[in-house]
């Protein structure tokens, strides 16, 4: 990097916090500063950094800073880069968290710590828009990616309102095996699913472990594969 191509942009002084008003914009602003930015650092004073940064002390427990690295992170798998998210260890070297996973609800944004619990809608707020944005353009690179073949979108936050963009990836790219383990559907999605695998005719393997699916959605996928010979529908 050259010294005269670098712009730095600082979260700690960059959002007002002393009228309501210019916080709300400052806040909504996140997501444009944070998908501009090619890298991300996060400065500590410890001797080693854990694996995920979410366990960073002093950092990866607050609400704010999740939703700062969950924006760049998605943005940068949305736009096919490398996740430039690094750890600044004491001595100045540095830790590349290369993808960043959210294993459970409990690592989300809006379950981080919050100095003002008002706050919480307006994290959920972005959580949602950026969730929303993120897996209508994940399936697509994933399904392009695994055309004819076996696609992998467990754990990528994939929810009832990505269902008709899932499908229609799906169809274009003629996918045969699709896990959508340990993601957020519930019985709206699988019943959603439900209706396209009855005009689909190219999977032939279907994983939905670990959503939130109840026994109306469930069944409503069963019934939809009945009668497909060979299909594994894993439930």
């Amino acid at each position: 990097l050259r010294a005269e191509d670098v712009v730095l942009w600082c979260d700690w002084q960059s959002i007002f916090q002393d009228d309501e008003t210019e916080k709300i914009r400052g806040v909504m602003s996140l997501i444009k500063y944070a998908t501009l930015c090619d890298y991300m650092l996060v400065p500590t004073e410890e001797e080693e950094l854990p694996e995920f940064p979410e366990e960073i002390p002093g950092y990866g427990s607050r609400g704010w800073c999740r939703v700062e690295y969950f924006i760049f992170s998605l943005a940068a798998e949305m736009r096919g880069r490398k996740v430039q998210l690094y750890g600044i260890k004491r001595d100045g070297s540095l830790v590349q968290y290369r993808t960043v996973a959210v294993r459970n609800e409990e690592q989300m944004p809006s379950h981080g710590a919050l100095s003002n619990p008002n706050d919480k809608a307006l994290v959920r707020d972005l959580e949602d828009k950026m969730i929303e944005a993120y897996g209508k353009v994940i399936v697509e690179i994933k399904c392009k990616a695994g055309a004819g073949g076996f696609v992998n979108l467990g754990g990528k936050m994939i929810r009832d309102c990505h269902v008709e963009a899932l499908f229609e990836a799906v169809n274009k790219y003629e996918v045969k095996e699709l896990s959508l383990n340990n993601n957020q559907l519930t019985d709206a999605g699988a019943e959603a699913i439900a209706a396209m695998l009855r005009t689909n005719r190219s999977l032939t393997l279907l994983r939905l472990y670990n959503n939130k699916i109840g026994d109306a959605g469930k069944k409503a996928v069963r019934e939809a594969v009945e009668g497909r010979e060979g299909f594994q529908l894993y439930l």
